[in-house]
Protein backbone atom coordinates (compact mmCIF):
# COMPACT_ATOMS: atom_id res chain seq x y z
CA UNK A 1 0.00 0.00 0.00
CA UNK A 2 1.38 3.21 -1.12
CA UNK A 3 -1.78 5.30 0.09
CA UNK A 4 -3.12 6.86 2.92
CA UNK A 5 -6.79 5.45 3.40
CA UNK A 6 -9.11 7.53 5.53
CA UNK A 7 -12.58 6.90 6.53
CA UNK A 8 -14.98 8.47 9.24
CA UNK A 9 -15.53 5.05 12.00
CA UNK A 10 -18.61 5.52 14.74
CA UNK A 11 -17.66 6.77 18.09
CA UNK A 12 -17.08 3.12 19.67
CA UNK A 13 -14.46 2.56 21.83
CA UNK A 14 -14.53 -1.53 20.94
CA UNK A 15 -13.95 -0.59 17.46
CA UNK A 16 -11.30 1.90 18.24
CA UNK A 17 -9.41 -0.72 19.84
CA UNK A 18 -10.22 -3.04 17.05
CA UNK A 19 -8.55 -0.87 14.46
CA UNK A 20 -5.55 -0.33 16.88
CA UNK A 21 -5.01 -3.89 17.01
CA UNK A 22 -5.46 -4.08 13.22
CA UNK A 23 -2.15 -2.20 12.86
CA UNK A 24 -4.37 1.07 12.21
CA UNK A 25 -4.20 4.41 13.51
CA UNK A 26 -7.36 5.97 14.69
CA UNK A 27 -7.52 9.81 14.99
CA UNK A 28 -10.50 11.33 17.35
CA UNK A 29 -11.32 15.21 16.87
CA UNK A 30 -12.64 17.79 19.56
CA UNK A 31 -13.26 20.88 17.89
CA UNK A 32 -9.79 21.57 16.59
CA UNK A 33 -7.80 19.34 18.79
CA UNK A 34 -6.34 16.20 17.01
CA UNK A 35 -5.55 12.91 18.86
CA UNK A 36 -3.80 9.91 16.63
CA UNK A 37 -3.65 6.96 18.49
CA UNK A 38 -1.21 3.91 17.38
CA UNK A 39 -0.75 0.55 19.08
CA UNK A 40 2.74 -1.21 18.87
CA UNK A 41 1.46 -4.18 20.92
CA UNK A 42 3.07 -3.46 24.15
CA UNK A 43 2.20 0.48 24.50
CA UNK A 44 -0.39 3.11 23.13
CA UNK A 45 1.18 5.82 21.54
CA UNK A 46 -0.44 9.30 21.13
CA UNK A 47 0.11 12.36 19.51
CA UNK A 48 -1.66 15.41 19.82
CA UNK A 49 -1.68 18.80 17.71
CA UNK A 50 -3.79 21.76 17.56
CA UNK A 51 -4.87 22.96 14.19
CA UNK A 52 -2.72 26.07 13.39
CA UNK A 53 0.07 25.47 15.77
CA UNK A 54 3.24 24.97 15.42
CA UNK A 55 3.87 21.65 17.45
CA UNK A 56 1.89 19.05 19.21
CA UNK A 57 2.55 16.68 21.92
CA UNK A 58 2.85 13.09 22.47
CA UNK A 59 2.62 10.22 25.37
CA UNK A 60 3.18 6.61 25.70
CA UNK A 61 1.17 4.38 28.25
CA UNK A 62 1.53 0.39 28.83
CA UNK A 63 -1.19 -1.07 27.24
CA UNK A 64 -2.33 -2.93 30.71
CA UNK A 65 -6.18 -2.57 31.99
CA UNK A 66 -6.70 0.71 32.97
CA UNK A 67 -4.84 2.50 30.02
CA UNK A 68 -6.70 0.46 28.15
CA UNK A 69 -10.49 1.72 29.52
CA UNK A 70 -9.17 4.96 29.15
CA UNK A 71 -7.82 4.76 24.87
CA UNK A 72 -11.56 2.97 24.92
CA UNK A 73 -13.48 5.83 26.47
CA UNK A 74 -11.87 8.76 23.85
CA UNK A 75 -14.73 7.31 21.54
CA UNK A 76 -17.24 8.79 23.81
CA UNK A 77 -15.24 12.00 24.63
CA UNK A 78 -14.36 12.62 20.81
CA UNK A 79 -16.67 15.02 18.26
CA UNK A 80 -15.70 12.47 15.85
CA UNK A 81 -13.25 10.07 14.95
CA UNK A 82 -11.36 8.25 12.07
CA UNK A 83 -9.48 5.47 10.76
CA UNK A 84 -6.68 5.55 8.65
CA UNK A 85 -4.39 2.43 6.78
CA UNK A 86 -1.40 3.51 6.13
CA UNK A 87 2.24 1.68 4.98
CA UNK A 88 4.25 1.60 8.07
CA UNK A 89 7.40 2.54 5.44
CA UNK A 90 6.06 5.77 5.19
CA UNK A 91 7.64 8.91 7.46
CA UNK A 92 4.50 8.78 10.73
CA UNK A 93 4.65 12.55 10.93
CA UNK A 94 4.02 12.71 7.19
CA UNK A 95 0.94 10.56 7.36
CA UNK A 96 -0.90 12.11 10.81
CA UNK A 97 -0.22 15.53 8.70
CA UNK A 98 -1.97 14.30 5.71
CA UNK A 99 -4.68 13.00 7.12
CA UNK A 100 -5.83 16.03 9.70
CA UNK A 101 -5.30 18.10 6.07
CA UNK A 102 -7.97 16.08 4.44
CA UNK A 103 -10.05 15.81 7.51
CA UNK A 104 -10.21 19.49 7.70
CA UNK A 105 -10.35 20.14 3.64
CA UNK A 106 -14.00 17.19 4.08
CA UNK A 107 -14.78 18.73 7.80
CA UNK A 108 -13.92 22.28 8.27
CA UNK A 109 -16.01 23.03 11.19
CA UNK A 110 -15.75 21.73 15.02
CA UNK A 111 -19.34 21.91 14.18
CA UNK A 112 -20.84 18.93 12.12
CA UNK A 113 -23.65 20.78 11.21
CA UNK A 114 -22.07 23.34 9.72
CA UNK A 115 -20.14 21.65 7.85
CA UNK A 116 -23.44 19.86 5.90
CA UNK A 117 -23.33 16.52 4.19
CA UNK A 118 -19.90 15.65 1.88
CA UNK A 119 -21.03 14.76 -1.55
CA UNK A 120 -18.68 12.40 -3.28
CA UNK A 121 -21.42 11.98 -6.53
CA UNK A 122 -20.54 12.40 -9.66
CA UNK A 123 -21.66 14.87 -12.22
CA UNK A 124 -24.82 13.77 -14.42
CA UNK A 125 -23.68 13.10 -18.18
CA UNK A 126 -25.82 12.36 -21.11
CA UNK A 127 -25.28 8.84 -22.49
CA UNK A 128 -25.82 10.30 -25.75
CA UNK A 129 -23.81 13.29 -25.97
CA UNK A 130 -27.00 15.85 -25.28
Amino acid sequence: MENINLDMLPKDGERLLEELTAGNMVVTRSKNDFLYILDDEKQFHLFTHTTGAPGGGQRQFPKDEKHTAMVRKLADLSDAMYLVEFDKKLNLYAVMYTAEEAILDMFPSENRDEDGMVDFGLPEETVDGD
